[in-house]
């Protein structure tokens, strides 16, 4: 079997917005670790994996990031070493994602949800009335996907625009799981070239996926668990007590709804929006104010202007910009002070800001 080495990035600086949620996976598995499972078609392993509930378990995931994004914000989610992820089977989930010098925690129940960060010592607590519950509990959801979430979006997302064929199975976290393998139909305009996901043969639930760029062999960007033992857990970890001393900032539901309706009186310039599907999405956005705290990066230097100096120009009937290369695709920053961004050849972001 081949090398096979989410998490959907998105940027509210807009540099990694179009590259929406591809990404990810763990490590390979030798040939000789391959199990002998039942053969599957693709559409029924598809549909298993979108309709499977997690069950109880913990487990422990690595990321492994190629994609040459700067540092700058909008890109933290892919800054991190490991994530321990607990799930009791209904609804008690807990997330702690280890970095360098701190650890952020998400934690969520039946009545709220938390995330904690270390290094701030400042924790978020949301709660909702049984009004508001389902659209509360999607929301922390969001807040704290583990990989298997993240890598049944990304099958979710791009099925429509895929070829999709089982590529034999592999062992990820000591347990057997059929290789699936997503790729762009042939009138996709990517710089992908296919998505890997490793799904449990028992559980159903994806446990790794990779995504690889055009010209490359290795993944860039790989995301999965190395640690998977289903099994009850402690009801404790779906609880969360913030530290003495720590900063609480506390929300309730309704006043998510209201900051949604408020967002959504914006004026169209101020929207993200999205041209095109699937794996030629570009994600067009309002690009961070020279100067302003979200447009900066450490040491204070303007996010903006430090694209433009590592980008090379770039105009069309949208104006004049610069254009930013990654592994899996790139931005464009223009002038008038949009950010266009996504998994494409720059011909193809060129493209959609001629549309807007």
């Amino acid at each position: 079997m081949r090398p096979k080495a989410k998490a959907l990035v998105a940027a509210g600086s807009g540099i990694a917005a179009g590259i929406a949620g591809l990404a990810l996976t763990a490590l390979p598995a030798g040939a000789d670790d391959d199990p002998v499972l039942p053969a599957i078609g693709a559409e029924e392993l598809v549909t298993s994996a979108l309709e499977a509930r997690p069950p109880a378990f913990d487990g422990v995931a690595e990321l492994h990031n190629e994609l040459g994004l700067p540092a700058v914000p909008g890109t933290e989610a892919l800054d991190f070493e490991s994530v321990r992820v607990f799930h009791d089977g209904d609804e008690g989930a807990r997330v702690q994602v280890e970095r360098q010098s701190s650890e952020l925690t998400f934690v969520k129940n039946a009545d709220e949800a938390w995330a904690y960060d270390s290094q701030e010592n400042a924790a978020k607590r949301l709660t909702w009335d049984e009004a508001d519950a389902a659209a509360a509990r999607g929301h922390a959801e969001s807040e704290l996907a583990d990989p298997s979430q993240a890598a049944a979006e990304i099958i979710e997302r791009l099925r429509p625009t895929s070829d999709i064929f089982v590529d034999g199975t592999a062992r990820v976290a000591d347990r057997a799981a059929y290789e699936l393998v997503l790729t762009p139909k042939p009138s996709e305009k990517t710089l992908l070239r296919e998505i890997t996901v490793a799904i449990d043969e028992e559980t159903r639930v994806p446990l790794r996926f990779d995504v690889y760029a055009n010209g490359a062999s290795d993944p860039v960007l790989s995301l999965g668990f190395v640690e998977f033992a289903v099994g009850a857990q402690d009801a404790d970890l779906f609880e969360f007590t913030p530290p003495e001393g720590a900063e609480v900032e506390a929300t309730e539901a309704d006043d998510l709804e209201k900051a949604a309706g408020e967002h959504d009186a914006e004026s169209v310039e101020q929207r993200t929006t999205t041209v095109g599907e699937g794996w030629d999405t570009v994600v067009i956005g309002e690009a961070p104010a020279r100067g302003s705290a979200g447009g900066s990066v450490e040491g204070g230097q303007d996010l903006t202007g430090m694209l433009e100096q590592i980008g090379t120009p770039v105009s069309g009937e949208f104006g004049s910009g610069s254009h930013v290369q990654i592994a899996v695709g790139g931005a464009i920053v223009t002038e008038d002070g949009r950010i266009a961004a996504g998994a494409v050849p720059q011909q193809v972001l060129v493209d959609a800001l001629d549309q807007q």
